[in-house]
Order: structure tokens, then C-alpha cells, then sequence
């Protein structure tokens, strides 16, 4: 049975279809119904005859015709906006192409994997993971080491030799408003490119098997990025010294279930919504994972990557705009 989720007035709704060949109007008129029947004040209207709307793609933001049939103009999961007449635009809608990256329009699935170990990675392929270029699977030397971390961590819980360490490592509430807490950035997301690159570090660094995370986490945390699941992480508020906690907070609080996410089929929405349209699910937190995914330095070190490869780039066409100058102009190597 198609489904999609539907924009309301900053509310997101999952509306079946039990018919593909119903129209868009259909589905406008049915989250309209959905969204009035959800407020006690029935949300300013009596009926849904009141609302006049307009849809749109969430993704691209193209308008509907409400008399096209579901099965032409939408595909299963597809994530749409209903714009009710005389509204602004909702206050936390965002919209889906990011700013200056209109070549994800064109994204493609990557078909080719990288293998990370935590200690091999370059600059090079980082840049390249950002660019989508590839998915990540882990080596099994890579799997060995998270896994005897865990164990680690497994062991002190199973101890009872100090109850204030076991508190803090076990209190699941604690390790997820340790994410909360610390979501405090500002400003617009990075664009997608960052943000995977982002991601990809973090993956690599907990590949390392010093953080304790559980292997089953980590994985689910890789097929978000080889699904190009990426959370909402503002530009600004770390300053890349003792960690860059806010930034690796909110890209923490997409990975379970919370705040805004972006992938190329949805645009931004929901993360929950996000996950659950390419079949994914949030990750629960166990002990000690709250700070396990949040305490790195991986933002201001992406970055930087990004700066190493686009200063040889430069270095590298400077070289040959040299080059091929002094052959125009006939000059003689003797200077040199």
C-alpha cells in the first residue's frame, strides 16, 4: 500500500493510500482532515471543505495538480508539503535543496564501498565519501576491536564496585539528554557534502574500538550515512578545541530519531520520518553511547580536510597555469 508523509502547519503526517489511482486533491484533503482532526481547536476550521490549499514536493518544492492521479505524480514515500491558502510558509519548514548545493538534484546511489579500519583513511577519500562517491562497511579487524571495547564497558556495568560509575554509564535517560542538552548550535545546516563528511570521520574514529560503542550501533549508524540519512547540524557554535560537542550532538540526536534529517528522496523532515521512508530505525542508546557518539573533535577536522585537498587543488593548477604560460609566451626554463 503507497504512503507518504505529509507537511500540515509544521506537523508531519503518515497518510495511506489504499488506492494509487486516488488524486493529489485526495491526498491534500485527507491530511487536512488528519491535521484538523489532531488539534482541539480543530485547527481554525469547522470542516475540511473550509481549507483551499496548494501541494508541492517537498523535495524541489515543484507545485501538484491536484487533479493528477498519486501513482504519476508521486512515488511510495515521497514527502510532500500542503500549503493552506493565505498561510505563510511554516516557520519550521525547511526547504529541501540546501543552499548551494543544487547538484544533489542529480545524487546517485554510490555502488561502491569503502572499507574503513579507523586508521587508514586520507584526506583524499574523506572528500570523496562527502561528495557520495562511495558507502562504508567496516574491516573485520575493525569489528574486532569495537567489539572488545564494548566488552570492556560490559564488564564495569556487570561489576558492582563502583555504583556512581555504573549510574553514569547505565542511566539510558541520562545518555540521551546528554544529547539534547548539548544540541545548542545555530545558523544554517552544513551542506550534505559536510555533513557526510562528518559523519564519515565519526564512523572512522569510533572504528578505532576506543569509544565502547556497541558494534550493532555502530552499523546502524553506517547504513544511515550509505543511505545518505544526514541530520540537521548547524554551521556554528563549536569552537573545534576540546570537542566539537555541539555540532556532534545534533548530528547524535538525527541518528535517534530527533530533529530535522535531509536525504535526497525526502529533502528535510522529521528525522524519525526520514529513517522510517528508507526503512531505517533509529538508533537506541546504550550505556555509555550518549557520550561515545558526541565527544570528538570530527567537525573542525573535516574541515580542515576539505581545506588540505582544496589548497593542493589550488597548488596543483597554479603549477600547470604557470607551466602553460611560459609556453605561450616562448619563455626560456633558464630563469628557473
Amino acid at each position: 500500500m503507497p504512503r507518504y508523509t505529509v507537511h500540515v502547519r509544521g506537523e508531519w503526517l503518515a497518510v495511506p493510500c489504499q488506492d494509487a489511482q486516488l488524486t493529489v486533491g485526495w491526498l491534500g484533503r485527507e491530511a487536512v482532515r488528519r491535521y484538523i482532526k489532531n488539534k482541539p481547536d480543530n485547527g481554525g476550521f469547522t470542516s475540511v471543505d473550509d481549507a483551499h490549499f496548494l501541494v508541492r514536493r517537498c523535495k524541489g518544492l515543484g507545485l501538484l495538480d491536484n487533479e493528477d492521479q498519486l501513482e504519476v505524480a508521486l512515488e511510495d514515500n515521497e514527502f510532500v508539503e500542503v500549503v493552506i491558502e493565505g498561510d505563510a510558509m511554516s516557520p519550521d519548514f525547511i526547504p529541501s535543496q540546501p543552499e548551494g548545493v543544487y547538484l544533489y538534484s542529480k545524487y546517485r546511489e554510490p555502488e561502491k564501498y569503502i572499507e574503513l579500519d579507523g586508521d587508514s583513511l586520507t584526506t583524499e577519500v574523506l572528500v570523496n565519501l562527502g561528495k557520495g562517491h562511495y558507502k562504508i562497511k567496516l574491516t573485520l579487524t575493525a569489528e574486532k576491536r569495537v567489539q572488545k571495547s564494548r566488552e570492556v564497558i560490559d564488564s564495569i556495568i556487570k561489576e558492582k564496585t563502583d555504583q556512581r560509575m555504573r549510574l553514569g554509564l547505565t542511566c539510558m535517560e541520562l545518555q540521551v539528554n546528554l544529547v539534547r542538552s548539548h544540541s545548542s548550535g545555530v545558523g544554517k545546516p552544513l551542506s550534505p557534502e559536510r555533513c557526510r563528511m562528518l559523519l564519515a570521520l565519526r564512523i572512522n574514529v569510533l572504528a578505532k574500538g576506543y569509544s565502547g560503542i556497541s558494534l550493532e550501533t555502530l552499523k546502524q549508524v553506517i547504513e544511515m550515512f550509505n543511505a545518505s540519512c544526514l541530520p540537521y547540524v548547524p554551521e556554528k557554535g563549536t569552537v573545534g578545541a576540546s570537542g566539537d560537542l555541539a555540532p556532534l550532538s545534533h548530528l547524535a540526536l538525527g541518528l535517534i530519531g530527533e530533529g530535522k534529517m535531509w536525504s535526497p528522496k525526502s529533502g528535510w523532515a522529521d528525522a524519525k520520518y526520514v529513517l522510517e521512508a528508507h526503512g531505517l530505525k533509529p538508533v537506541i542508546l546504550k550505556p555509555k553511547e550518549g557520550l561515545a557518539l558526541i565527544n570528538g573533535t570530527q567537525m573542525i577536522t573535516s574541515l580542515g580536510c576539505e581545506a588540505v585537498e582544496r589548497a593542493s587543488a589550488i597548488a596543483r593548477q597554479a603549477d600547470i597555469v604557470a607551466a602553460l604560460t611560459l609556453e605561450v609566451l616562448k619563455g626560456t626554463t633558464k630563469a628557473f
